[in-house]
């Protein structure tokens, strides 16, 4: 067990206490693709509805009831399993077989536990990892104990100007189990168990050295600008480019706008992109001399060194009181944000 940091938060301390996913339907998940299927090929893109499974078991039981191999099929992205979630797979399937039935597919084992295919179309290929756009989000909040007024506040604030950009604590296990086993891994003492095993070790290194620059950027209150010698990212896009002074003005507006983020590093070995100017370089290696066992691991393991936003827009943001002490939350976050971050910045919360 670790104990992970309380990396520092924006726009103030929780507004109060509330209790989040007490039911699966108290915290729904819809994912978006960003795209239309093809409607011709052999495979299917497959849109499913999932009530406490995971995506894993989701696509098992999917590959048993039609016989399929789990290999061969694809998602774009994982959705929790404590949740009532939407998502898309692609399903193998030979071009000239008819389409199978819709509905409620049987799950062994886990009565409260529920799958049921909502629609498919045929696509030409299989749908890789990260195909997605986006997540909308729906959260019950129960118990809320905190001022009205100021939760609307804080709700248009972080609509207003976004929130630190940080991994979830999902990202490092239960307990932190995957950033201990990450430490000791680089140390010699253990091996991953799997190749999803090895890449969830790395990922957990990863973001907790990202972390550990967004936390020290926070502090310093200059996460969100877009000043010369910043490494920009456009909002919602994977490319980066450097803030020149002759733009600053532009940059600036556009930072305001949440049109563009600076950007903190995910570690690894130099690759050919921009290089950093030397302050932001040599600010970025002072914070991360505490984690030198973690950036060396990533280095030795091969890893290209990248850059995540360290701002998150947040779109669609609205909470409304559904009765009492009871509210709802909807945003929606690009792919890759966590839902933990925003509500981070609003409430302390126990969940199911």
């Amino acid at each position: 067990m670790i104990i992970l940091p309380e990396w520092s938060r924006a726009w103030g301390g929780p507004l109060g206490h509330a209790r989040v996913a007490s039911l699966p339907e108290d915290f729904q998940v819809d994912e978006r693709l960003g795209f239309e299927p093809e409607g011709e090929g052999p495979h299917l893109l497959v849109h499913i509805r999932k009530r406490r499974l995971s995506t894993a078991r989701a696509i098992q039981a999917l590959a048993r009831h039609w016989q399929v191999e789990r290999r061969q099929m694809g998602y774009a992205g994982r959705k929790d399993r404590h949740a009532l979630t939407t998502q898309w797979l692609s399903v193998p399937w030979p071009p000239g077989a008819p389409l199978p039935p819709a509905g409620s597919i049987p799950l062994e084992h886990d009565p409260d536990a529920g799958l049921e295919v909502i629609r498919m179309m045929r696509h030409r290929r299989k749908l890789p990892v990260g195909a997605l756009t986006g997540n909308d989000f729906r959260l019950t909040l129960r118990d809320v104990g905190a001022s009205a007024d100021a939760l609307q506040a804080r709700v248009v604030r972080i609509a207003r100007y976004g929130v630190p950009n940080y991994f979830g604590p999902q990202r490092f296990g239960r307990d932190g189990e995957n950033l201990v086993r990450a430490r000791q891994w680089f140390a010699g003492e253990v091996r991953p168990r799997s190749r999803n095993d090895r890449s969830m070790l790395l990922s957990a290194a990863r973001a907790a050295a990202f972390n550990a620059i967004l936390d020290a950027r926070v502090k310093a209150d200059d996460w969100c600008g877009a000043e010369p010698g910043e490494i920009l990212t456009l909002d919602g896009r994977g490319s980066v480019f450097m803030a020149e002074s002759g733009d600053a003005r532009h940059n600036r507006l556009r930072a305001a706008g949440l049109r563009v983020h600076p950007t903190g590093p995910l570690p690894g070995r130099p690759g050919r992109g921009l290089e950093l100017p030397a302050s932001l370089a040599a600010r970025e290696r002072a914070v991360l001399q505490d984690w030198d066992g973690l950036v060396e691991g990533l280095i030795d393991r091969g890893l290209e060194a990248a850059r995540r936003a360290l701002r998150l827009s947040v779109g669609a943001l609205a909470v409304r009181r559904l009765d009492g002490q009871t509210w709802q939350l909807s945003f929606r976050l690009m792919r890759g944000a966590y839902a933990t971050t925003v509500l981070r910045e609003l409430i302390d919360w126990d969940d199911g």
